[in-house]
């Protein structure tokens, strides 16, 4: 009964990472701008 374990295909990160990790860039690239003051968006809190 030992049975080798069969490689299994590792998941894609969920598309939400991919959106978090884009605006993270976005606004990376907006702060390297001298002059420009940005303002945080703040997400609403779920409960």
């Amino acid at each position: 009964m030992n049975a080798t374990p069969t490689k299994v295909k590792a998941k894609r990160p969920s598309k939400g990472m991919a959106k978090h990790i884009r605006q993270v860039k976005q606004e990376a690239r907006r702060n390297s701008v001298p002059g420009t003051i940005v303002k945080k968006s703040k997400r609403p809190a779920t409960k």
